[in-house]
């Protein structure tokens, strides 16, 4: 039950990037909470085309996500003018999503919680295309 909570709380933070919600975060495995993992949530409505296609190659790299409909809009992605040479991308294929102090690594992420993270930046890159 607890890491459904977590789950439920991960997802409300990525989406409305609400502080208040990020404060309430359940304690992860190993007593780290979301809200203290590299500056804490950012808002998926601030993660940038190029930051949302790196994570998309990370999360499909490292096989988090798979299937043609990740790797389509991935293609669509990187398609675009200036996606791939930008530094949101970099640092999107390197696991960070987000940028600066709201960055968030996925490397510090587990299982269902990365899976849930990757599956939020699939949708929102969607909207992106």
């Amino acid at each position: 039950m607890k890491h459904l909570l977590s789950v439920a709380a991960l997802s409300l933070a990525l989406v409305g990037g609400s502080t208040a919600v990020q404060a309430q975060l359940p304690a992860l495995p190993g007593g780290k909470s979301l809200s203290g993992l590299t500056g804490g949530l950012p808002s998926m409505s601030s993660v940038s085309t190029g930051n949302a296609a790196g994570v998309l190659g990370y999360c499909i790299k490292n096989k988090v996500l798979g299937g043609g409909d990740a790797s389509s809009v991935l293609s669509k992605l990187t398609g675009k003018s200036g996606v791939t040479s930008s530094t949101d991308y970099q640092a999107g294929e390197a696991g960070q999503l987000g940028a600066g102090r709201s960055a968030l690594s996925l490397d510090s992420l587990k299982g269902k919680m990365k899976s849930k993270v990757c599956d939020m930046v699939l949708k929102n890159a969607k909207s992106l295309i």
